[in-house]
This record gives C-alpha cells, sequence and structure tokens, in this order.
C-alpha cells in the first residue's frame, strides 16, 4: 500500500510541475505580449527627430517639383502632395496605377463616420478582380515619425493578416486607399493621448488635437499623402449617407480620374 501511495504522490508532484510549467511560460508569452504592445503603442520619439511635413503640406507651403495627386470625383476634387521620400514603394506603386487609369472609373466602396473613407475599391461587387495576386499586390508597410494619419492623409490598405502578437492586423499596401476623417477629440480622447507623456514632448499628439486624424491608426497603415485642397469634398463623403449593411454610399460616389503630376504643373489644371 505504501508503495502505491508512492507512485500516486510522485505522480502528483510531476503533474503539478507540469501544469505549474505551462502556467508560467503562458504567463511568460503573455507578459511579453504585453510588453512588446506597450512598447509598440508609447514610441520613444526624439522630438529633434520629428519634422511633421504634413502640416507644411496642409498650410499650402508646397514646393513646385513636388508630387500631387489630383482624385476628381463626381462630387468635386480632392488634392494630396505625395511623399515619396518617405513611402518610395507605396507612393511609386499609386502613380503607376494612376497613370494607367486604374481608378478610373471606381466607386468608394465604404465610409465609416468619424472614420475615415476608402477609394479605389479592388472588390468591386464583392468580387475579387481578374488576375488578383496576393504576392503581387502585397507591399511592406513603411512607416516614419514623420508621418502620422492626421485628418485627410491616404493610407494605403491592400491587404491584411492576423499578427499573433498584436490583438491588431498587420496592414500591407496594395492598390486601395483610404482618406482619413477624424474621431471627436473629446477630453477623455485628449487625456488617454498625453497619458504618460508629461515629460516627453507631444508635438504629435498637439497636432492631432489642433488639425484632427485617427491616432488610433498610428502605424497601422502607410500614410503616403496629405490633403492640401478639397478638404469640403472629403467632408461631403464623410457625411454621406452609407448602407448599414456594407457601409458603401447609399448613392455611388465615382472617382473619375487620379492624375499625379508636379504641383506646379497642378496649377495649371
Amino acid at each position: 500500500m505504501a508503495q502505491k501511495n508512492n507512485s500516486i504522490t510522485f505522480k502528483s508532484v510531476i503533474t503539478g510541475l507540469f501544469i505549474a510549467m505551462a502556467v508560467f511560460t503562458v504567463a511568460m508569452i503573455t507578459v511579453t505580449i504585453v510588453k512588446m504592445n506597450k512598447a509598440k503603442n508609447e514610441l520613444n520619439i526624439n522630438p529633434d527627430e520629428v519634422n511633421l511635413v504634413q502640416l507644411e503640406t496642409i498650410k499650402g507651403n508646397i514646393a513646385d517639383d513636388a508630387l500631387v495627386a489630383i482624385v476628381e470625383t463626381d462630387i468635386g476634387e480632392i488634392r494630396a502632395e505625395l511623399y515619396p521620400q518617405y513611402a518610395p514603394n507605396t507612393v511609386a506603386n499609386f502613380k503607376k496605377l494612376a497613370d494607367s487609369e486604374y481608378y478610373n472609373g471606381t466607386f468608394i466602396y465604404e465610409i465609416k463616420k468619424e472614420m475615415y473613407t476608402s477609394g479605389g475599391s479592388l472588390f468591386n461587387d464583392g468580387g475579387l478582380p481578374d488576375g488578383y495576386d496576393e504576392e503581387t499586390e502585397k507591399i511592406e508597410p513603411e512607416f516614419s515619425n514623420d508621418l502620422w494619419p492626421f485628418k485627410g492623409c491616404f493610407m494605403s490598405c491592400g491587404l491584411t493578416r492576423g499578427s499573433f502578437w498584436s490583438n491588431m492586423p498587420v496592414i500591407y499596401s496594395g492598390s486601395r486607399f483610404m482618406i482619413a476623417g477624424t474621431i471627436d477629440f473629446n477630453e477623455e480622447i485628449k487625456e488617454e493621448l498625453y497619458e504618460g507623456k508629461e515629460n516627453l514632448n507631444t508635438v504629435i499628439e498637439d497636432a492631432f488635437v489642433e488639425y484632427g486624424g485617427l491616432p488610433n491608426a498610428s502605424r497601422q497603415m502607410t500614410v503616403f499623402a496629405q490633403t492640401y485642397e478639397g478638404m469640403d469634398v472629403l467632408e461631403k463623403i464623410l457625411n454621406s449617407e452609407a448602407s448599414e449593411e456594407n457601409l458603401r454610399p447609399v448613392e455611388d460616389i465615382e472617382i473619375k480620374k487620379i492624375t499625379v503630376c508636379t504641383y506646379k504643373e497642378s496649377l495649371e489644371k
């Protein structure tokens, strides 16, 4: 009987150790994920190295040779400065598609109130286009401390995939793009933005509060352009009635044409 009891005790100890190791492993993975998410969400950015170029674009300070996009819709134009120096692959892909008239005749396919509007739909009527190839479409994200999802910015969104290390998807660049609206910057949102940053430079947070945007979209999609003309058109789109089922505008909003040229050339268009 003693031998049997010893055997039971030994098995109990082994089982207990196994459970303890499993719990410890899960706990360590959880701590790692939390630390990684915290590090990603609380970037330690040197204020002397931040150059918020979008703010100059918004003010209309644009060089003659700067690359711009003219997005013609059936309710007005949106003009934006492109940033090939920060997102070269994304801008090159956007320009190639615009030059090939890829976007001509496509429609705004989704409107999220107080968030963003999407353009250049790949998924017309819910189906994939002929010749669609995920590996060809995918462009790795191009993030910069100088570009943030302020209101009116263009964000590229081609493909998504889940990431083990984050509860947010990793979003690659592609042919689809979104134009950011803005969240309601109430006191609660402002407090969340500034939380833990009392002794840090808050230039980015200040810009979100002053100009609007989607701080929660930071480093989720590649920012590659900023609207400098046509914010009123963006507002019209955002305020359009959208279907509750799929968020598509009840009345179609067509992208007639997208032209990419220099700012100097755009003054004659």
